[in-house]
């Protein structure tokens, strides 16, 4: 079954593409698709959009900082460690916010993609 994006989540995703890659997303059939293709795991004012082992993670403005986030993001990295090895998040440098979290949770540098957004990995495996 296909999950549907609040739209205040929707917004998220289409201020940050077009903040950090320069992308206008606001197009239905976008929507549609991520919402169709994408696994969404939606939680109390955000949403991870993922595409197998590498996610993304929006929040609502209202919600940041303001939500229990070492819960919502062990329980989501728990459950994909059931699937996966690892993890993987691409964040453009200019999104600081998002680089100091990843790295607070134990992602680790990897490099750069082609589009110069920097890729971090955490392994999932207990140790």
């Amino acid at each position: 079954m296909d999950v549907k994006l609040p739209d205040a989540v929707w917004g998220v995703i289409c201020d940050t593409l077009a903040k950090f890659d320069g992308i206008e997303c606001r197009s239905p059939e976008l929507r549609e698709y991520i919402e169709t293709h994408a696994q969404i795991t939606l939680f109390d004012g955000g949403a991870f959009v993922a595409d197998g082992n590498e996610f993304d993670l929006f929040v609502v403005p209202e919600r940041q900082g303001k939500w229990r986030i070492r819960k919502e993001i062990s329980a989501y990295l728990a459950t994909m460690a059931e699937r996966y090895d690892t993890a993987i998040v691409k964040i453009s440098e200019r999104n600081i916010r998002s680089l100091r979290l990843a790295r607070f949770f134990g992602f680790e540098d990897r490099g750069r993609n082609e589009w110069g957004k920097i890729v971090l990995e955490k392994q999932l495996w207990a140790e």
